[in-house]
């Protein structure tokens, strides 16, 4: 993403504010907030040159074994009458790692965070329809899925019809589709905001249960600024006295739509489908983003607890440059891991993926020709860090995360999301090469305690006193 990404989620803002969609509420709802995404999504879809970043669920994965027995297990929770939960987590397969010593899976991302607490409850979304058994906390563990699948099973017996009799929200996405350009995309539109219409009286049915258990007051919930049913969501535990919280879990900037809302009266309204807190990793994070949740900054304890293992046991190879490709743009990063690869012939090329871009094979199988690139999926991307001299990205967080190592040298494609002083921007393959051949250049030019708080411990200690 660039400058121009960021002009268009502005304009998008203004159209949204300029015709109110805010305001509008069906059945005591506000339908933007369920649809705003997909809207954005499409809306910004044909200006951008750029590939898929996830690939979509695949349904078979359900019929797994391991998803089947999650699936009964999740049955059970709501039938019965447990209550006994300190806090309330929504998370993510994609952070599950295998921990080689006791052969169970873990949650990088949140782990810190359930430590905070004696007794959590744990709903995981499958990532791509597939889940990770068995897990450090395995009994508090149940799968998110169920939820929004069983609601939309429950809702057919509505007997809805596509383009049945739902005049409000016909009339609504009419005034959407008019404002966006996007009248072909009303049947799609309309497909997606039914189903969540229909679904969500199930959906707060299970949520209401879900805090039936719960004798804490916290829940934290991932991607909850993405709004579609995460919106409901959040909606439904503050209505039933709940403090909502979302972690940072990458990059953000004026150019992410999730974070960036308008201003005034609208604002007001997305805050009833926002998280009350946003946990950022520093203060220059706060810094880059609009958003009714009120920014806290606390640190990112896998980094700080990753850096100083890693630092103290792996030891930097000169040689190593470190790719880190997006799914959005891996035709890029192919194509420099390939020039460096001929270019420096006695390197070692480690092409990092990001798990959503996996199963995109095909974009990234040609570098399997390259004798001296290795293709990386879920290895430990501090780990990588760590022993690597030379980090090539775009705008991944990882460039950030790369200053909290000592001696990185950053090279970053030129774009106006990353600052300057992060390390060398570059335009052109040429211009990389040469700037990685003279050893002066990389070396990044900012105090990393702006983007990553040190003391994780003590303030999320003073964030979690402060809303007893």
């Amino acid at each position: 993403m660039d400058q121009k990404e960021t002009i268009k989620l502005k304009k998008f803002i203004e159209i949204e504010k300029k015709y109110n969609l805010w305001d509008y509420v069906i059945d005591e709802v506000h339908p933007w907030a369920i649809i705003r995404g997909n809207v954005l999504n499409i809306s910004l879809r044909p200006n951008i040159n750029s590939c898929p970043a996830h690939m979509e669920n695949k349904s078979i994965n359900y019929f797994s074994p391991n998803s089947i027995l999650n699936f009964f297990k999740t049955l059970n929770f709501f039938i019965s009458k447990r209550k006994n939960f300190d806090s309330l987590f929504f998370t993510t397969a994609r952070y599950q790692n295998i921990n080689k010593e006791t052969s169970f899976f873990y949650d990088q991302f949140f782990k810190p965070y359930f430590s905070l607490f004696n007794n959590p409850l744990i709903f995981e979304h499958s990532y791509q329809g597939t889940v990770k058994r068995p897990r450090e906390l395995e009994s508090n563990t149940y799968l998110f899925d169920y939820i929004p699948i069983l609601s939309t099973i429950k809702s057919l017996k509505n007997n809805y019809n596509y383009w049945g009799n739902d005049k409000d929200i016909v009339d609504f996405l009419s005034i959407v589709c008019d404002s966006f350009s996007l009248q072909k995309e009303m049947p799609n539109l309309y497909r997606k905001i039914i189903r969540r219409f229909h679904a969500r009286q199930h959906l707060i049915k299970y949520i209401d249960n879900i805090s039936l258990h719960m004798v804490g007051n916290k829940a934290f919930i991932h991607c909850a600024s993405y709004l579609n049913d995460n919106g409901l969501i959040t909606q439904r535990l503050r209505d039933n006295g709940i403090i909502t919280i979302e972690i940072q879990h990458g990059f953000i900037g004026p150019n992410h739509y999730a974070y960036n809302y308008p201003t005034g009266h609208a604002k007001s309204i997305a805050k009833k489908y926002l998280p009350d807190y946003f946990l950022t990793y520093g203060k220059y994070w706060n810094e880059q983003i609009q958003t009714p949740s009120t920014a806290v900054t606390v640190g990112n304890p896998s980094l700080n607890a990753a850096r100083d293992y890693y630092q103290s046991h792996i030891s930097v190879q000169p040689k190593n440059i470190l790719v880190v490709s997006q799914g959005y743009i891996t035709h890029m990063m192919v194509k420099i891991a390939k020039y460096l690869s001929e270019i420096f012939p006695h390197y070692t090329v480690i092409f990092k993926l990001h798990p959503g871009e996996l199963p995109f094979t095909e974009r990234y199988e040609e570098l399997k020709k390259y004798p001296n690139i290795q293709i990386k999926s879920y290895e430990n991307i501090y780990e990588l860090i760590a022993s690597s001299e030379i980090i090539v990205g775009y705008t991944s967080t990882t460039l950030f995360e790369a200053l909290s190592f000592k001696d990185k040298r950053i090279f970053i494609i030129g774009n106006n999301s990353i600052p300057e002083s992060l390390g060398y921007h570059f335009s052109s393959f040429e211009e990389l090469r040469d700037a990685i051949l003279d050893e002066s250049y990389g070396y990044p030019a900012v105090n990393p305690s702006y983007f990553w708080e040190i003391d994780w411990e003590r303030k999320i200690s003073a964030f979690l006193n402060q809303i007893q």
